[in-house]
């Protein structure tokens, strides 16, 4: 007759997108021998002498009958503290070990379960669907006739390249302005490719390499503003995360009414049309491509573009300027990077954010390395149904697709 235990326990994965979310039931397990719920493995316990070599802590006593009294890669069951499994052995092949030592189905095996028993009435193995923000950026590229050369090869070269390395997390659209002496049309938009996700083939397809003109044409950047303002709200994107404009432009601007003048005017109505993007709800961040504007108007522009005062009254906004290729990607990743929120949202709030933070019980990784709470994660502040990544967590989680999982004891989430 073999001896038996109870224990209560709860996991909640998360992976891109997508996650699942267990709690086990006040269960009865027969030690080294009993079938586990309909959930996973059942956390039935394997005697340390069956790992080459155990896990460290295997076999010291708990007499509290609490996981935290065993070390990690351990679990209490009966007074001794044991595992199910290591991270080389012990798991089926649809299974990882998890932080207790107990296998855990992986996600996308064919299972809703858990790593333990899902007995019980009121712990049952559920859905649950994190969200990440993605937000929607769309470049607004000068295509005046001083930007022939190096400086739009560059120009195309930094655009691209940011767009390749992120497009499966940001969705990027582009536009490209100038006009012909001052149109009509004014202004012109040559290149228009909407928001989407991995949208790198859509506009390398329609943006080329080199300069596409010949001629002499204008730079009426505030006009511009306005027009790729007004598309945006005619055709908007998910509203999944923020929107935000990035002009990259080489020179002042002139305007329709005066296509051949970089007049004070025409930087006012640069500044003003910032601050209308801003007003609509699209912060706007400018990039000067090589040196042919000043830093005065950069700093308006910036200023305006997210809602502060023009003059630096209330402070100063960033601004970039590139000149090359090099140069100008690391400025746009630099823009883009803020507006990745490090934020995961769960559908299941935190019910206890202390235990979850501070109980060793609790597991969360990114890309299968554990991280610490509170110094690379906690729980938001702002708000119980979220997880925030911290530094270097959060830096890593920007970079691109990153496989995000955590687990949790139960009364650190809410499982109904």
């Amino acid at each position: 007759m073999g001896v038996f235990m109870r224990w209560r326990w709860c996991f909640f994965v998360l992976v891109g997108i997508f996650g699942v979310a267990s709690c086990g039931g006040s269960s009865d397990v027969e030690r080294g021998g009993g079938a586990g719920g309909t959930g996973g493995t059942g956390g039935v316990l394997t005697t340390c002498e069956s790992f080459s070599p155990p896990p460290a802590g295997c076999d010291e006593v708990c007499p509290s009958g609490s996981d935290s009294e065993c070390q990690l890669g351990t679990f209490c069951s009966d007074g001794v503290c044991g595992a199910q499994c290591t991270a080389t052995e012990g798991c089926s092949a649809n299974e990882e070990c998890n932080v207790r030592g107990r296998c855990a189905l992986r996600l996308g095996s064919g299972g809703s379960g858990g790593t333990g028993n899902t007995g019980g009435d009121n712990c049952q193995s559920v859905m649950v669907s994190p969200t990440r923000s993605i937000p929607n950026v769309m470049f607004l590229v000068d295509q005046s006739s001083s930007m022939r050369g190096d400086r739009w090869e560059d120009a195309h070269a930094a655009v691209t390249g940011t767009v390749s390395s992120l497009e499966s997390i940001v969705r990027f659209g582009l536009t490209t302005y100038t006009a012909d002496d001052g149109g009509p049309p004014c202004p012109e938009l040559p290149i228009e490719v909407g928001f989407s996700l991995d949208n790198a083939g859509a506009i390398n397809a329609e943006y080329p390499m080199t300069y596409p003109r010949s001629g002499d044409w204008d730079t009426p950047t505030g006009e511009s503003i306005d027009a790729v303002v007004a598309s945006v709200q005619s055709n908007p994107p998910p509203a999944e995360g923020p929107t935000i404009i990035v002009l990259a432009t080489d020179g002042e601007p002139n305007t329709c009414a005066d296509p051949h003048n970089q007049t004070t005017a025409a930087k006012d109505l640069s500044v003003e049309a910032a601050a209308r993007a801003h007003d609509a709800g699209f912060d706007l961040f400018v990039l000067s491509v090589g040196n042919g504007v000043s830093d005065a108007h950069l700093q308006e522009m910036a200023n305006a573009g997210v809602g502060l005062e023009r003059t630096g009254s209330e402070g100063n906004a960033p601004y970039w300027r590139g000149n090359d290729a090099q140069s100008l990607e690391a400025a746009f990743n630099a823009i883009i990077s803020d507006s990745i929120s490090c934020d995961i949202q769960i559908d299941k709030p935190f019910d206890d954010e202390a235990k979850a933070c501070d109980d060793p019980e609790s597991d969360v990784r990114l890309n299968g390395t554990p991280l610490s709470c509170p110094s690379e994660w906690e729980p938001s502040p702002d708000a119980d149904d979220f997880i925030r990544l911290k530094g270097s967590a959060c830096n890593e989680f920007k970079s691109g697709q990153a496989t995000f999982t955590a687990e949790f004891p139960c009364g650190a989430i809410v499982v109904e």
